[in-house]
């Protein structure tokens, strides 16, 4: 299909306006709540106005609705405390200047032409759950078992939640019914087993969430829009028919204006916030089975990375509307450049999640992999601010592709130069493996912003400090020269059955047994063992860690991990490699010492990480040239979103020093 056919369909299918309830959405694509990892309504003013902004400048793309986490108030006994992700004592429905804050989001909504959402949620198992029964195989935290005293005081909390959303002009609130929302655990008969009027028949396990949307819509009346937002299905929960069954009892009851349906648990394979292993809105035939048994608009969301698949989702009668929050925390406009035709220029998300695995895992704040932008919506539209410079860049990875394009926006005369014949760095490595293609689509989508910008791109070029390029004194150097596969000193370690990262993700390393040495923490080791293991060796990977990959989140783990199982791939773990023998690995358990000797191996590979190629900033930076920075890998060895948040702040060095005249 052409792009302007695309952009017809997207067009003719995306902002085609619907009823929901008494309301009327523009448009069929909404952005789900995830600004809980963005910003802080409830902090500080700039928080708040941070937060707003953020939301607005999606809206301002032509979203029906923008949705605003809700968290509602919890029912304790005196000093407990709630504990675990998500965990809540007092929600923000009871913050004194609740009204004030939620009023600031719902203008700037209308403002930009959509509508205000908001949620009603209380986490399951933090403490509070049906029965004194897990939810989850892999969280061992004893829930409470909720009375039936509690129960009501706690569905006056989601009355009096409602209530004040009302009060503050929300046009719709979604019943959080899912990702083992304590409402959604009432529904499973093996986690409910309750004797009382909220367990047993399906009646009852529906009550729960009954009386909760009754209370909401008493309060919010018929002006407003309801809906349910809810696990298509999950086998610890309720089976599709089951799901469907639910579904159905709960749009008899005509409180409800519309279902929200999701896939994927909050730890499981998938999560629900689906990483790149998937392909893109993967599930939503399980949205069109509701969407036939309802007589109620249906939206799906899970991984719809673009406005052509959302229209293809529509247009198949999936469902009525699709949920899109990565493509748009990836690019803001990537509804109004898909109407325009313009599908080319869209940033497109990676889906590795460090959006919101920096904020739960690292404890750093929010960033997105590919738009360093994301939550500086307060700074303005780059590039006002003019550099009037050269800009040389070395090394043509993620990092200097970064600065180069920033750059170049902000009007400087960019040349970068890479000494391998493709641009991309380890990205590009990385792209070669089966589920890593979303870097190879990043990769070319940077490589169409240059050439748009006018980038000069010198290829097989190989800059030194005495090279004739670096002799200008008006021209910023900027060194993003990566890094090198590290070989850590382990005995045997250079034999010749030994290999690199690079070397098993160019298609070196032959064998059918291979062990994969780990010392790195995030997704690297299983890109190398995934492309191995499909190409048919069987891969056993050693961990001196307690747990694999310990710098993904719960939101990513379950499905590396799955990956890895399906595959075959061995995981060993606690175990330290000390020794590399023809065809064995020597380990010691790192906590008790004891050795072992794995044999049986065809090659050896070292995946464990990078050590910086930093020697031509140390030569310049000695030399005292002038305006010389490092970024990326060649300052750490880090990840694709460290990488892009460094160059937007040399970027903005840059700018800062164009508007205060230190350079012309």
């Amino acid at each position: 299909m052409s792009e302007d056919a695309k952009a017809e369909q997207v067009t003719h299918v995306l902002f085609e306006p619907l009823r929901i309830g008494a309301l009327i959405a523009r448009s069929r694509v909404i952005v789900p709540p995830h600004s809980s990892a963005v910003g802080n309504l409830w902090g500080s003013e700039a928080e708040a106005a941070q937060a707003v902004a953020y939301l607005q400048r999606r809206a301002e793309a032509g979203v029906a609705w923008t949705t605003m986490p809700g968290r509602v108030s919890n029912v304790l006994a005196p000093g407990f405390e709630p504990s675990g992700i998500s965990a809540v004592v007092t929600g923000p429905f009871r913050y004194d200047d609740y009204v004030e804050r939620m009023s600031r989001f719902v203008s700037a909504m209308h403002a930009a032409g959509a509508l205000a959402a908001t949620q009603l949620t209380m986490n399951g198992g933090y403490p509070h759950a049906p029965s004194a029964r897990f939810a989850q195989p892999v969280n061992a935290l004893a829930p409470h078992a909720i009375s039936a005293k509690e129960i009501r005081l706690l569905l006056e909390e989601y009355r009096f939640s409602a209530a004040r959303a009302a009060e503050a002009g929300i046009d719709i609130v979604e019943l959080h019914m899912n990702h083992e929302d304590l409402s959604q655990q009432f529904l499973s008969p093996s986690i409910n087993v309750r004797t009382d009027e909220y367990g047993g028949s399906l009646e009852n396990r529906t009550r729960f969430a009954v009386s909760a949307l009754t209370a909401a819509r008493e309060q919010i009346g018929r002006g407003r829009a309801l809906g349910v937002r809810m696990n298509a299905a999950d086998p610890r929960f309720y089976s599709l028919e089951e799901g469907i069954e639910i579904a159905q009892r709960l749009a008899a009851t005509g409180l409800v204006d519309y279902f929200h349906i999701v896939f994927g648990s909050t730890w499981g394979n998938p999560s629900y916030i689906q990483p790149h292993f998937f392909r893109p809105g993967q599930w939503s035939p399980l949205a069109a089975r509701y969407k036939a048994e309802l007589p109620l608009p249906v939206i799906y969301t899970g991984l719809v990375d673009s406005a052509e698949r959302a229209a293809e989702i529509v247009a198949a009668g999936d469902a009525d509307m699709v949920g899109m929050a990565r493509a748009h925390i990836a690019d803001p406009d990537v509804l109004a450049k898909a109407k325009r035709g313009a599908s080319a220029e869209v940033r497109p998300c990676v889906g590795v999640n460090d959006c919101i695995n920096r904020r739960y895992v690292d404890g750093l704040p929010f960033g997105c992999a590919v738009n360093p932008h994301a939550t500086r919506e307060l700074d303005g539209e780059w590039g006002r601010t003019r550099i009037h410079r050269r800009l040389l860049v070395v090394g043509g990875g993620p990092a200097g592709l970064e600065t180069a394009a920033l750059a170049a926006e902000a009007g400087a005369t960019v040349t970068l130069y890479e000494r391998a014949p493709e641009i991309g760095g380890q990205l590009l490595a990385a792209s070669s493996a089966p589920s890593f293609g979303r870097y190879a689509d990043y990769l070319g989508w940077q490589a169409r912003r240059l050439a748009r910008l006018g980038v000069r791109i010198e290829l097989e070029t190989e800059i030194c400090p005495d090279s004739s390029e670096l002799d200008s004194p008006d021209t910023t150097v900027v060194v993003a020269t990566g890094a090198r596969d590290r070989v850590p000193p382990i005995p045997g370690a250079g034999g010749p059955k030994v290999f690199t990262a690079r070397d098993a993700m160019s298609g070196r390393v032959e064998g059918e047994e291979i062990a994969l040495v780990v010392q790195d923490d995030h997704l690297a080791p299983f890109a190398i063992a995934e492309k191995l293991a499909v190409a048919g060796a069987r891969i056993t990977m050693f961990y001196a860690t307690h747990v694999p990959g310990q710098l993904l989140g719960r939101y990513s783990i379950g499905s590396v991990l799955g990956r890895m199982d399906d595959l075959g791939v061995r995981i060993r773990i606690m175990e330290e490699v000390v020794e590399i023998s023809e065809g064995s690995v020597h380990v010691r358990n790192v906590y008790s010492g004891r050795p072992d000797v794995v044999s049986g191996f065809h090659a050896t590979v070292l995946a464990c990480g990078g050590e910086s190629e930093s020697g031509l900033h140390e030569s310049l930076s000695v030399g005292g040239r002038g305006e010389v920075y490092i970024v990326g890998d060649a300052y750490a060895p880090r990840r694709l979103v460290f990488a892009t948040r460094q160059a937007l702040a040399v970027a903005r060095l840059l700018t800062d020093a164009a508007a205060s005249g230190r350079h012309a």
